[in-house]
């Protein structure tokens, strides 16, 4: 354990604490904001996003829990219509086809494109 000088106040506090004690000075969030990613318990998860991709591509799960409702929209519609009309097995098959390589890209992005891709601060 070691004493690190705060940026904000200049006292010095321990590196295992989460926030300076006099001024609540946070190092971790200041390094988040300096690089404009969002709180901790704000950001979108990868593992989440590779299970909605993996088990809800056919109502577009990752699309609206990344952000992209546009999209999910689309796939959640032509998913429907194909049921309606019966040509669920094509439309099934194009959308699988998008999931599977949505999924490789998601699981090939490192943490770090991740977080620069979907948990920006806007």
């Amino acid at each position: 354990m070691a004493l690190i000088k705060c940026k904000e106040c200049g006292k010095q506090f321990s590196d295992m604490a989460e926030a300076c004690p006099n001024c609540g000075y946070n190092p971790t969030r200041a390094k988040d904001k300096a690089l404009g990613l969002k709180p901790k318990g704000e950001r979108k998860s990868k593992a989440v996003a590779l299970l909605l991709t993996f088990f809800l591509f056919w109502a577009g799960g990752d699309h609206f829990y990344l952000g992209n409702i546009g999209t999910g929209v689309i796939v959640l519609i032509a998913s429907g219509i194909s049921v309606v009309i019966g040509l669920y097995e094509f439309v099934l098959f194009a959308v699988a086809l998008i999931a599977c390589i949505n999924f490789l890209r998601i699981a090939c992005m490192s943490s770090a494109d991740f977080d620069q891709t979907y948990n920006k601060e806007i």
